[in-house]
């Protein structure tokens, strides 16, 4: 039975898809996502500040993490996640039986200040991960060891206090849904690259949500650059670590990030196994619509596109209040083609003065008043036909939402156009 006070730790924390922007996923594939921890928080601020912050639960979840501890700088709560202290007699038990090397010794009394009054190593507040993890291989102290899971729901609970001194500094593991269909196929004998290239584009993106407060709508991300180096495979058994430093950052007047430029850096068993670098500006959709206004293609003819399956049926034609059942085979900006069955488009009373309604996923409603065109039986069945439609009237704001569900939902039928 789990006690009312215990915070129940699972064994990994998948990212929701709505901080990766990966709209068409049914996941993600980053998961225990969180800041750098703090390794020592003054006393002052642990008492005042994050214990009347926190639950009960929380508090004694953290206090199995935290302990309050003599620093170099007086009283702090320090991470327990390497010994704090080490008696002289048992560093060189250390040293004699764990096959250090000099450069490892040279490592180990950079980190550690010996206190003769104590008798013991220190040490120090600035120490890295990538240090606690060498320093846990040479000790061989498991017991010390935060699994990643534990330092997400730390980093969690710390993020809600703005006294906490944070770092631009993020952490996260790559997770991989053993359904998803790209990155899960029955014949794989490692994790590919452009896997690992898309959990760290997720994971930059989320970051800009979670830690640089941008807003999940009204903004799309202008992606500068994203340059990815690998060093060698990565094995499908084994957990892999990102690590992602802002390396600059700007913010709009909101205090939300408007400019990154991140450095990510893949582990896996504490190697590099690749790096990435990316850089992006975080626009309104109101300036990034009128930058695109200004870079319109002009055409000889008008082109058009097919729609992805999932919107062909999102089409209504009322003829004098009347419903005309169809579906899109293909749109443009003045007018569209579409497939019915039964009714001939012929039939239609009032065919100068048709209404339609159009509806897509974020770019929203498209509404205005077309007329038909043209006819065409289909050749394969005598009930089905086609027929064109131009467009006759359209408000500006319909005509925007129906540019932007083109450029979103719509393929150029390269057959007809010349590039």
């Amino acid at each position: 039975m789990i006690s009312p006070n215990k915070i129940e730790i699972p064994n990994t924390i998948p990212l929701s898809k709505i901080y990766t922007r990966t709209f068409f996923q049914e996941d993600s594939l980053v998961s225990n996502i969180r800041r750098a921890l703090q390794r020592e928080i003054p006393v002052d601020i642990f008492e005042s500040r994050v214990i009347p912050a926190t639950t009960i639960q929380e508090r004694i979840f953290l206090s199995n993490y935290y302990e309050k501890r003599n620093g170099i700088n007086g009283l702090v709560y320090s991470l327990k996640s390497i010994p704090l202290k080490i008696s002289i007699e048992t560093a060189e038990t250390i040293l004699g039986e764990a096959n250090i090397d000099e450069e490892q010794k040279k490592f180990l009394f950079n980190l550690y200040v010996l206190n003769e009054e104590e008798g013991k190593y220190i040490l120090k507040s600035t120490v890295t991960e990538a240090d606690e993890i060498k320093i846990l291989q040479m000790f061989k102290q498991k017991a010390f060891h935060i699994r990643n899971v534990e330092k997400a729901m730390i980093s969690e609970i710390l993020e809600r206090i703005p006294e906490v001194p944070k770092k631009d500094t993020f952490f996260a593991n790559l997770y991989i849904p053993p359904t998803h269909k790209f990155f899960s196929p029955p014949n794989l004998k490692h994790i590919s690259g452009m896997q690992i290239t898309e959990a760290a584009r997720q994971f930059g993106i989320a970051c800009h949500h979670i830690y640089g407060r941008v807003p999940f709508e009204g903004v799309t991300f202008l992606l500068q650059y994203l340059n990815a180096e690998f060093f060698q495979y990565a094995k499908l058994n084994m957990p892999i670590k990102m690590r992602t430093i802002l390396k600059e950052v700007k913010y709009n007047k909101e205090k939300q990030w408007n400019y990154s430029s991140l450095e990510i850096t893949v582990y896996q068993e504490n190697v590099e196994i690749s790096k990435i670098s990316m850089a992006a500006t975080i626009l309104p959709l109101k300036v990034y619509k009128r930058l695109k206004s200004g870079q319109e293609e002009v055409y000889e003819i008008d082109p058009r596109f097919r729609l992805i399956d999932k919107f062909k049926n999102n089409i209504s034609i009322r003829d004098n209040g009347k419903k005309f059942v169809c579906t899109i085979e293909n749109m443009s900006q003045n007018g569209f083609m579409v497939k019915a069955s039964g009714k001939h488009p012929g039939d239609l009373s009032d065919k100068d003065n048709l209404e339609f309604f159009m509806h897509f996923d974020i770019a929203g409603f498209v509404h205005g008043k077309c007329k038909l065109l043209w006819v065409k039986e289909d050749d394969h069945n005598e009930d089905t036909y086609f027929a064109g439609f131009g467009i006759e009237e359209i408000s500006e704001l319909d005509t925007e939402n129906l540019k932007e569900s083109i450029a979103r939902y719509g393929r150029l039928i390269e057959e007809r156009e010349i590039f």
